[in-house]
């Protein structure tokens, strides 16, 4: 019997790269970044779904929660210090959350951000989304363009026919956020006050009723 290289292919990213073959899940999700044209970072984005569940995985997304959090951009319960990274991940998303992530990456597979993708008993049907957009690559579009790409193409990241909607918070004085839910025309749906940070008032969005999924 012949054996059967367990390395992830793409069609985009280069597959002879150790580390970012750790960072990617084989047979998931990977398309070119939906909207791209208004992103202003002058090269192709591919949108490639990253394997968390691996030392690699689980320390970069949580080296950049970490550094979003000392930037009071998001709150987390999480004090990672580079030692059991899937340990902490799972901290902060449980697998009965069935978390996905959807990393954004240059053709030479730098990765300048990702959306997160959980679900919840409290939210039927909705996707509860999450972002981070490295700080090099903040202010040029991306983010709008990660979240527009995660409303056309939820069905293929979730593999669940039942999530026809999104659902994200941000806190009330994040202006780039704001702004995205403003172009991305969602639907304020209450706020509350961090139970984390109790002086931080947050606000949550989703699709307006009857919008496209």
């Amino acid at each position: 019997m012949s054996e059967q290289s367990t390395q992830p292919t793409s069609r985009f990213l280069p597959t002879d790269d150790p580390k970012l073959s750790l960072l990617i899940r084989p047979g998931g999700h990977e398309k070119p970044l939906q909207f791209q044209e208004s992103v202003n970072l002058g090269r192709p984005i591919i949108a490639r779904e990253i394997e968390p569940w691996t030392d690699a995985g689980a320390h970069e997304l949580l080296s950049d929660i970490m550094a979003a959090h000392e930037a009071g951009d998001i709150t987390t319960i999480a004090r990672y210090k580079g030692k059991n990274p899937r340990r902490w991940l799972a901290s902060i998303y449980p697998f009965a959350m069935e978390p996905r992530f959807v990393g954004l990456f240059f053709p030479d597979g730098t990765l300048l951000g990702w959306v997160s993708f959980t679900t919840s008993p409290y939210l039927p049907g909705k996707a509860v989304l999450g972002m981070v957009i490295r700080p090099p690559y903040q202010n040029a579009g991306l983010g709008t363009a990660a979240l527009l790409h995660a409303k056309k193409y939820l069905r293929d990241i979730m593999r669940d026919a039942s999530i026809t909607d999104i659902f994200f918070e941000t806190q009330e004085d994040n202006a780039r956020v704001l702004a995205i839910a403003k172009k991305m025309k969602v639907q304020n749906t209450g706020r509350r006050i961090d139970q984390i940070k109790g002086d931080i008032a947050m606000l949550a969005f989703t699709n307006k009723p009857g919008a496209e999924a």
